[in-house]
């Protein structure tokens, strides 16, 4: 991969994106099939998902990511920079296009 772009320097500056190869035969196709398995498997099968116990949408997503996210960082499969977290000035709540 890429080095990573700067982060912006003020609250709403745009944030540069790194390109993601999203092919079948990717690694992003790969942990994204892990993290949908793991998500789903909480979803359906857990004590704590929206099947055995009713919850806001929201919520339910909230769950599925969180254990997806979980699922990914046990296993050693992504990293948290840190540094870059606690350094940036703000954070994009979604993506554009």
């Amino acid at each position: 991969m890429d080095a990573k772009p700067p982060l912006p320097s003020d609250w709403f500056a745009d944030w540069p994106r790194i390109a993601i190869d999203t092919s079948d035969q990717s690694g992003f196709a790969a942990i994204n099939r892990i993290a949908g398995f793991a998500a789903s498997s909480w979803t359906c099968n857990s004590p704590d998902g929206p099947l055995e116990t009713p919850m806001p949408l929201m919520q339910a997503v909230d769950g599925a990511v969180r254990e997806a996210l979980l699922h990914l960082l046990e296993l050693g499969l992504i990293d948290i920079d840190s540094e870059r977290l606690h350094a940036a000035p703000s954070y994009p709540t979604s993506r554009k296009g």
